[in-house]
């Protein structure tokens, strides 16, 4: 499972995850009564025919604005292209990329998702560190999530 394909399926709150899934499908069906209401009205009226093709542009870019945020993100950020090295103890995560050097502490984290394939360590709501599972050892993935669910707490 992918970042994208993991963040959505752990979306909160519900309403979110519901409105982001329905978006796409209301601005698609907006699209097509105003079509058919338009072919049907000999005059229909300009002003309702624009505002509603905008609307129903607007529902269907909001939908699809998830996957094209995540596509940018990878494209723009740079350390997505290159590998890096995490020292990961109990005192935080020290990484090393091509650019920059830093030791993030586990408090600086507010949570974590995991899928069989990564695990995504939030900073912020929309910004999260990315550690695919293959370059773990069988035990070191073990030890990480350990000190992923001891270290970092979701705030309430």
């Amino acid at each position: 499972m992918g970042a994208r394909r993991l963040f959505m399926v752990n979306e909160r709150p519900l309403y979110r995850k519901i409105s982001r899934r329905l978006m796409p499908w209301i601005g698609a069906f907006d699209l097509v009564v105003i079509a058919v209401y338009s072919l049907v009205v000999p005059k229909p009226h300009v002003g309702f025919v624009v505002v509603s093709v905008c609307v129903g542009f607007y529902l269907l870019y909001c939908g699809f604005a998830l996957r094209l945020y995540f596509r940018r993100s990878y494209r723009k950020d740079r350390r997505f292209k290159h590998d890096f090295t995490a020292e990961i103890s109990d005192a935080g995560i020290h990484l090393t990329t091509p650019f920059s050097e830093g030791q993030m502490k586990w408090n600086s984290f507010i949570r974590f998702l995991e899928s069989d394939q990564i695990f995504l360590v939030f900073i912020a709501e929309w910004n999260f560190l990315i550690f695919p599972k293959r370059v773990f050892g069988p035990a070191e993935a073990d030890q990480f999530r350990l000190l992923l669910r001891s270290n970092v707490v979701a705030p309430r």
